[in-house]
């Protein structure tokens, strides 16, 4: 059968590599082997070379963005804190004015300031701790209530009869 000459021949192999090595001395083939191991060590440790700057520079990246959200906050809050002494000797000043004495109007104003925060504080507890608790335990009475409608009984009167038997 003759090839076809509008198809592309298939690229010529180097019969060295493709074949073991035949007629060379073990010296010569260990020579090569040990070339190509050389080779292969070389490529390695610039592939790791290369992962571990990649790390570093990742590392840095992290650090330096870290950074630049530290300063920012503190800016914030430097800005927030400052805004907020600003208004309260302002207050303060007003309620001198109103009752007559400096004391006075510091004292109210450090009441008032005080109670705010309780409140605030009060509520965000409620809010992000004992709102979503509450909710979870209405979740599993519900689950239970469903179980004993379906059973007729639920998980807890399982539990009693465990420890019951055990």
């Amino acid at each position: 059968m003759t090839p076809d000459p509008a198809s592309p021949t298939p690229p010529e192999t180097d019969q060295a590599e493709a074949q073991p090595e035949q007629g060379k001395s073990p010296e010569e083939v260990f020579a090569s082997l040990r070339e190509r191991f050389d080779e292969f060590v070389d490529y390695a440790v610039y592939y790791l070379i290369t992962r571990l700057d990649a790390l570093k520079f990742a590392i840095k990246r992290r650090i330096f963005t870290a950074s630049l959200i530290a300063v920012a906050v503190l800016a914030g809050a430097g800005a927030i804190i400052t805004a907020l002494v600003l208004l309260a000797e302002g207050v303060c000043d007003g309620l001198s004015d109103l009752l007559g004495h400096r004391w006075a109007g510091e004292l109210v104003t450090g009441a008032l300031l005080l109670g705010i925060v309780a409140i605030v504080g009060v509520k965000a507890v409620n809010r992000f701790i004992t709102g979503p608790h509450l909710r979870t335990v209405r979740q599993y009475e519900e689950l239970r209530r469903r179980q004993r409608e379906r059973r007729g009984r639920d998980v807890t009167d399982r539990a009693r009869e465990g420890e019951s038997h055990g």
